[in-house]
């Protein structure tokens, strides 16, 4: 099995966009691998964003008249 958490970082989906399309591919294994990899912060980055989206989309959904 390859082993790809020597660049594991939020930037290396940048400079390795076929990292990216893996992950899109097969979310539940190279999403977890990948996730898996990130250091605490870059974590608690991905999940603050998370929280912000459901906030917003909570927010958006309040706002529409049912």
């Amino acid at each position: 099995m390859e082993n790809n958490t020597s660049q594991t970082t939020l930037v290396s989906l940048m400079h390795n966009p076929s990292q990216l399309a893996d992950i899109l591919k097969d979310p539940s294994r190279h999403g977890l691998d990948f996730y898996n990899g990130l250091s605490t912060k870059e974590k608690q980055y991905i999940l603050f964003a998370a929280a912000a989206g459901l906030i917003g989309y909570a927010i958006y959904l309040g706002k529409q008249n049912v």
